[in-house]
């Protein structure tokens, strides 16, 4: 998988979780403060990503994306795609 279809896939699945009316996602945009994502969505997101990427997101992992930019998120799934 292309690290730009790995970044469109997300994409979608933040826009489809998001609790705000976006359009498209920019990687400096923050999870919570620009894209809408409390804790309960960012669950959501996180089981999202799991379905679809066959992957699982160490629970240690999710408190280092509060407050992250959506370019963070990439790169930790990035990296949990090409280690399995």
């Amino acid at each position: 998988m292309s690290g730009d279809d790995l970044r469109a896939g997300l994409e979608r699945l933040v826009l489809k979780n998001s609790r705000l009316e976006l359009e498209a996602v920019a990687d400096e945009q923050e999870l919570n403060f620009d894209l809408g994502f409390d804790s309960h969505a960012l669950l959501n997101l996180l089981l999202d990503i799991e379905d679809e990427y066959k992957i699982e997101v160490p629970p240690e992992k999710i408190p280092d994306l509060i407050g992250k930019p959506f370019g963070v998120l990439v790169d930790l799934v990035r990296q949990s795609v090409e280690s399995k």
